[in-house]
């Protein structure tokens, strides 16, 4: 449940990085590393859903 929560504070991150005014090398560094979190973190949750949605 954490990992979600985990996402859409990453999502917001995303959103507010171009207003940050960081330098450009570092900017595209946590680019790259906050879109690779997000994509783990969003494959490891599907993977631990259960098919049909019951609970």
């Amino acid at each position: 449940m954490w990992q979600n929560w985990l996402v859409g504070i990453l999502g917001l991150w995303v959103i507010l990085m171009p207003f940050l005014s960081l330098p450009s090398g570092l900017a595209r560094t946590l680019t790259i590393v906050t879109g690779i979190v997000v994509a783990v973190l969003g494959f490891w949750s599907a993977s631990g859903t259960k098919a049909g949605g019951a609970m």
